[in-house]
């Protein structure tokens, strides 16, 4: 039988394409959080910390909701939550642009969007895992590669915007671009059928893995095993080593003497690293496995952290936050395919939307205790120490994760039919 010429069909590069743009859409709503606190402080003379706290808000409202939106995408599909998921943020956008107080402000840039944020992620995020059955690591690294570059561009282009034009019309303006691309995109996701699925060329990892044994006996099983808690655990943890760097890596250059423009770079060095990260993690796991993948990628983050503390220079700062993004990159990329490999496709929405509310408790306590740790140090030695010991935890869980067999080649393939049926009828 002859092999197909290319990686994936022209159908799978469509979705591949509509996933990257969503998943840049939400990323950009992510980090871009912070170029509005200037303009909002100019305008209000709220505090520094009442605007901060929308961004709270924000996390909070997105790791609430994104085990709902994970378990309606597993119901209803995935281009249902997304088109919900787009309304909010239109509308969001648009009556921020008219706020008047910070009550307006925290309901609709913090809970509102936070809201529509988690129906980004999730729900695309378990369309893929469900959708494709050979390269899925590929497919999911060039997929979220979409939030890195929205990082990436979003940035400076919303920057030039508040300046030129004002920071109300940069709401809207945000608002029209979410709604024009993020609608078209959306269509695309259709299901897909079982030659779809699976079309593109073999590689090494192309056949499926038997899920855990729990798998099949619901939620209620599923929690009380050792494997969803070290899944969980180390999302968690992991989030907390590479967020207290997110958080404080800039304010500790500009402390070890690095011109505040050169330290602000390092958020860009971090995001091409990101990039990178996602489709470098992508191609490793479908030849090597998800499991070994993600412990890779958090080697790549965890290890260098020491490095600040013995020689903060300009050369030092920018290998480790290029190697912390190619590890938040990897890792973002591979707790997808591990709730896939584990769990199989059936609940993969609600797991992923589960193990993404860890995470971003975790995201959030990280960068709380780095400035904790910094207040009774005196300093960010404490917080780097914390960070690396944290990172290790990560490690080892990973690497108490269940391996898994692979099926023999009839249930592979009847994997395959299953996970491909399952996606037509719930995406």
């Amino acid at each position: 039988m002859k092999k197909p010429s290319f990686v994936f069909s022209s159908r799978q590069w469509t979705v591949i394409a509509s996933c990257f743009i969503i998943l840049g859409l939400g990323s950009s709503l992510n980090f871009n959080f912070g170029i509005f606190i200037k303009p909002l402080l100019d305008e209000f003379s709220w505090s520094r910390s009442a605007i901060s706290a929308g961004f709270s808000i924000f996390m909070l409202a997105g790791s609430g909701s994104a085990i709902l939106a994970g378990w309606l995408a597993d119901r209803y599909g995935a281009r249902y939550v997304v088109f919900g998921g787009t309304f909010l943020i239109v509308g969001a956008m648009y009556f921020a642009s008219r706020l008047q107080n910070i009550l307006e402000f925290y309901l609709l840039v913090g809970a509102v969007t936070g809201l529509g944020r988690s129906a980004f992620n999730t729900p695309v995020i378990a369309y893929i895992q469900r959708s494709f059955t050979r390269n899925r690591g590929l497919a999911t690294g060039l997929a979220g590669a979409g939030g890195g570059l929205g990082i990436l561009l979003t940035a400076p282009l919303i920057g030039y915007f508040i300046t030129s034009f004002g920071w109300r019309l940069s709401y809207m303006a945000i608002g029209a671009v979410v709604l024009a691309l993020a609608i078209p995109a959306v269509l695309l996701l259709r299901p897909m059928t079982e030659s779809e699925s699976g079309g593109g060329a073999v590689g090494p990892r192309h056949r499926e893995v038997a899920p855990l044994p729990e798998a099949a006996q619901g939620m209620s099983q599923i929690v009380r095993r050792r494997s969803f808690w070290t899944v969980l655990g180390s999302h968690t943890t992991d989030c907390m080593c590479h967020s207290i760097l997110l958080v404080h890596i800039v304010p500790f250059a500009i402390e070890s003497g690095i011109p505040r423009f050169q330290a602000a770079m390092l958020m860009s060095a971090l995001g091409a690293g990101a990039l990178l990260g996602r489709l470098f993690c992508g191609v490793l796991s479908d030849r090597i496995g998800p499991k070994k993948a993600l412990f890779s990628a958090l080697i790549i983050q965890t290890l260098p952290i020491p490095l600040l503390l013995f020689s903060p220079t300009l050369p030092v700062l920018y290998l480790v936050t290029s190697l912390a993004g190619l590890g938040i990159g990897g890792h973002g990329t591979m707790y997808p395919l591990v709730t896939r490999e584990f769990y199989g496709p059936k609940r993969v929405g609600l797991l992923v939307g589960t193990f993404t509310s860890g995470a971003s408790v975790g995201m959030a306590a990280g960068g709380f205790l780095g400035g904790v740790l910094y207040d009774l140090a005196g300093n960010y030695t404490l917080a780097f120490v914390f960070s690396f010991a944290i990172g290790v935890v990560s490690l080892f869980l990973v690497w108490i994760y269940p391996d898994r067999k692979f099926l023999p080649a009839g249930a592979a393939g009847a994997a395959g039919v299953a996970q491909t049926k399952l996606a037509g009828e719930t995406t």
